[in-house]
């Protein structure tokens, strides 16, 4: 399930995520970083930057007691994530 997550550090990550016991597994995992806009430095973007992308299999474990918080991203952060970086699948708008 694509989640975004808060970790104790103050990053916020956007990945598909597992829970098993105590551990989180966040697979391919991005940051997230608001960034200026080229068309209005007013209005700034959400970025995504790859996040251990140095690991073998593109995944990490993080302990439970490391996250603030998790929630389900809004609709176009999701569509964004998955066409970069998963399986491609786009929610329809409502």
């Amino acid at each position: 399930m694509i989640k975004i997550v808060k970790l104790i550090t103050g990053e916020e990550l956007i990945a598909d995520v597992t829970v098993n016991g105590n551990i989180m597994t966040l697979s391919k995992p991005c940051a997230l970083q608001m960034v200026p806009s080229r068309k209005d430095p007013d209005q700034p973007m959400m970025g995504m930057f790859p996040y251990a992308a140095y690991t073998e299999d593109h995944c990490i474990d993080v302990d439970i007691d490391k996250i603030v918080w998790d929630a389900n991203p809004i609709k176009e952060l999701y569509n964004q994530y998955n066409s970069a970086f998963g399986s491609g699948i786009q929610l329809a708008g409502l």
